[in-house]
């Protein structure tokens, strides 16, 4: 037999898991699928809801239902990259005695099943909003694409590093699940950063998902712009959690496998 290689091995150990949790995931679920649909759709209907009520004038010029979900669903897939970076090694601890699955596979599979499932999410809503008549016209999708991309790479890069310190600290993956309903709230998933006063503005900009989401917003709207987003600093929460990450992830390893 025709020795792998090496990079063979690997895209077919990656293959293998992601078709493993695509499984583990939906094909135990009755709805399947339609799962992954119902909690930003829900979400989005909720808040567009409420903000017609209390404000229908709020956002001139932009439709708000469009303004969520281009924001909701990005951010459902970063917290998801994340959230489930951290639990892979556990869910997957029982294939490590094959040498050929390593433990970074399983982040990797996770990670390209959250990033494709929430692409067809995106298509799907897109199809959606152009069937009930809404203004999707994006202005710059090279720019929204970019931006989908980016924010993927950060999560993964934040579920590298939580995966291997919650690993050996089972209270450190509680504090991060706690943490994700405050970000929730002051990501700028309902509103524009520039219409909040500026001492409000000046506090969001410490959060890096809110550059994001303003990179998101501001491509995709005419009625908005890119101005605040610093990409120096969304670079730098990009590769420092993925260098200290990988490089904690390297040192342990070993007693990831074996324990």
């Amino acid at each position: 037999m025709k020795k792998r290689s090496s990079l063979h091995i690997f895209f077919s150990v990656v293959k293998a898991l992601l078709l493993r949790e695509i499984q583990t995931r939906f094909g135990t679920q009755k709805l399947g699928y339609l799962w992954a649909l119902i909690e930003p759709m829900s979400t989005i209907i909720i808040f567009a809801l409420i903000k017609e009520a209390l404000h229908p004038n709020g956002m001139p010029g932009i439709s708000y239902p469009v303004f969520l979900a281009s924001g909701m669903i990005a951010y459902f897939m970063f917290r998801n990259i994340v959230i489930k970076s951290m639990d892979s090694f556990t869910a997957n601890k029982g294939l490590f005695v094959y040498k050929q699955v390593k433990p970074f596979d399983t982040i990797l599979s996770r990670y390209l099943l959250e990033t494709n499932l929430h692409f067809i999410i995106v298509l799907v809503f897109l199809f959606i909003g152009w069937y009930l008549g809404l203004d999707i016209e994006c202005k710059n999708i090279l720019g929204v694409l970019t931006a989908y991309i980016w924010l993927s790479l950060f999560g993964l890069s934040l579920g590298i590093l939580f995966a291997v310190l919650g690993f050996f600290f089972e209270n450190f993956k509680k504090i991060i699940g706690i943490m994700f309903l405050p970000l929730y709230f002051m990501s700028a998933l309902f509103y524009d950063v520039s219409s909040l006063p500026p001492v409000a503005q000046k506090i969001l900009y410490y959060n890096p998902v809110v550059h994001f989401m303003e990179m998101i917003h501001g491509n995709y709207f005419y009625g908005m712009d890119t101005k605040f987003v610093d990409y120096n600093y969304m670079l730098i929460w990009t590769i420092v959690p993925a260098f200290v990450g990988l490089w904690l992830y390297k040192k342990s390893e070993r007693k990831i496998i074996m324990s």
